[in-house]
């Protein structure tokens, strides 16, 4: 367990009340130890700690769960746009992506991706599936849009970069091609509920995000992430940046009939304690959000 790191902010606040309180010494009046005092709750307040997050950091994702509960949706947002690909190996192959080749396509054929995520779900039954999904922002295109369009054609300009992407695939051997979100399995269900530790779904079903904070031994991690016993694995892998120096994030997720338990199941994964309903949108195919930082 390590102790997290405070910003800036966090830092400020605490200097507008230690250095009235310092400036005070020696505290010989009542209105001196009434500064010493406020200082004292203010260093609690703010630097106090449980289980790797501030307390006001606890208060603050508690009121966002009751926020949310209002209903579990994801608007999207009319400035990015994610086209997908259903992708299978090749028979005689391994299943390991040709990350290069899709790391290529952040910027290609004019056509500069926001991120490229690689959703993988597995199941109790041994079967998996995998979609490569394409984000494409407005504001990164904004050019390449105007001059195909007066319109601004988002999504289908996205389409047109993930249909590439599938015949270069093809053309390696993989089988590849374009699919509808309406076709891919429901990550997060709409009448799902969320709480500190897990989106729950009746009585039995209960649906855990973690990031992955190590991406050094990625493979690894994954192979003991499919290892782990769940009636669903997800593994999202998102490739942002520039296509010769890309960065990579990656996250996961796991449907139990019983609810989590307090430590990560899995070595390198970082519990996502009180935005749980973030995490999981983003780790959907379709979503156009980033995933959520790992901590």
């Amino acid at each position: 367990m390590s102790i997290p790191r405070p910003g800036s902010g966090r830092i400020s606040l605490a200097l507008l009340a230690v250095v009235p309180a310092a400036l005070a010494y020696p505290w010989q009046t009542t209105r001196d130890y009434w500064l010493l005092g406020i200082a004292a709750g203010v260093l609690i307040v703010l630097f106090g700690w449980w289980r790797e997050l501030y307390f006001t950091t606890m208060l603050r994702r508690r009121f966002a769960i009751i926020g949310r509960r209002r209903g579990v949706t994801d608007s999207g947002s009319d400035t990015r746009s994610t086209a997908l690909l259903w992708v299978k190996p090749p028979a005689a192959d391994t299943d390991l992506l040709p990350l290069p080749l899709i790391a290529s396509y952040l910027d290609a054929y004019g056509i500069r991706a926001d991120t490229i995520r690689i959703t993988s779900r597995d199941t109790s039954a041994g079967e998996r599936q995998t979609w490569i999904g394409l984000t494409i922002s407005a504001a990164d295109n904004l050019a390449a849009l105007q001059a195909r369009s007066a319109r601004i054609p988002l999504h289908e300009t996205a389409e047109v970069a993930a249909r590439r992407l599938a015949d270069h695939l093809r053309e390696i051997g993989w089988d590849a091609g374009t699919v509808v979100p309406e076709d891919v399995p429901v990550l997060v269900a709409a009448d799902a509920r969320e709480t500190w530790t897990a989106l729950r779904q009746g009585d039995s079903d209960y649906l855990t995000a973690y990031g992955i904070s190590d991406t050094a031994e990625l493979p690894e991690t994954l192979a003991a992430i499919r290892a782990h016993p769940a009636r669903e694995t997800w593994t999202a892998l998102q490739i942002a940046g520039d296509r010769s120096n890309y960065t990579i994030a990656a996250a996961c997720a796991f449907r139990t009939d019983e609810p989590p338990a307090g430590a990560p199941p899995v070595a390198g994964l970082t519990a996502q304690r009180g935005q749980q309903l973030p995490a999981l949108l983003a780790m959907d195919p379709p979503a156009t959000r980033r995933l959520a930082a790992a901590r």
